[in-house]
């Protein structure tokens, strides 16, 4: 049997939880926000057009991430074949995510924050389940193989490691590079995610006043 195959037969279980669990966390978020709504409509019985048209556009989310839940087994089975024999990529660690070089010439990244590394069975390759960036993507799971003795550091992530120990570290939080970054993350996240913000100023408005109506 090939080594992908051993090893997705292996962690095939664990593989479908992780892709699951990343849509079925933000159906239960769309849930919790269609029943502040419907709550708000019933107590205040005000905004019906604008907190209907909200309701079926959630409504429509959730179907869509529904479907997209339903499809783990699929996608775990394109990414075995994809893998057979395995695809060795080359990582290149950032702050914040891992590079590394797709099929089509185009770069893809995958976020340190909630992966895991799992033994192959081929010893020299490690296998590394994650997601890509974004909040509501149609494919966020990422299956890759990789050397971990091959991964490489970006230039200024391996400078900002080296230099950042003790009072530097401290100290950099509030540099004025620091500061720019952060502006400007600010603004690049409110203006790519601005229907979201908006559905969360109504949902903490809608909270706010069921609790005055009730208490």
């Amino acid at each position: 049997m090939d080594t992908a195959q051993q090893d997705f037969t292996y962690y095939h279980r664990s593989l479908i939880q992780m892709y699951q669990g990343y849509f079925r966390r933000r159906m239960i978020l769309i849930a919790a926000a269609m029943l502040i709504i419907v709550g708000y409509l019933l107590l205040m019985q005000e905004g019906y057009i604008i907190n209907g048209l909200l309701l079926l556009l959630l409504v429509a989310l959730e179907v869509w991430l529904f479907k997209r839940y339903n499809e783990a087994t699929h996608v775990i089975a394109a990414y075995l074949k994809a893998n057979t024999p395995p695809r060795v990529v080359q990582l290149t660690e950032y702050e914040d995510v891992y590079a590394f070089e797709q099929g089509d010439g185009t770069i893809g990244r995958i976020k340190k924050s909630g992966n895991r590394n799992f033994p192959s069975n081929d010893k020299a390759l490690t296998l590394m389940a994650g997601y890509q960036k974004g909040y509501f993507l149609k494919q966020p799971f990422i299956l890759l193989y990789y050397d971990m003795l091959e991964t490489k550091y970006d230039e200024a992530y391996r400078l900002k490691r080296n230099r950042q120990n003790g009072f530097h570290r401290w100290s950099n939080l509030f540099s004025f590079r620091s500061f720019r970054e952060s502006i400007g993350n600010g603004f690049r996240f409110i203006l790519g995610n601005l229907f979201f913000l908006f559905i969360i100023y109504r949902l903490i408005r809608y909270v706010i006043q069921i609790l005055r109506f009730i208490f």
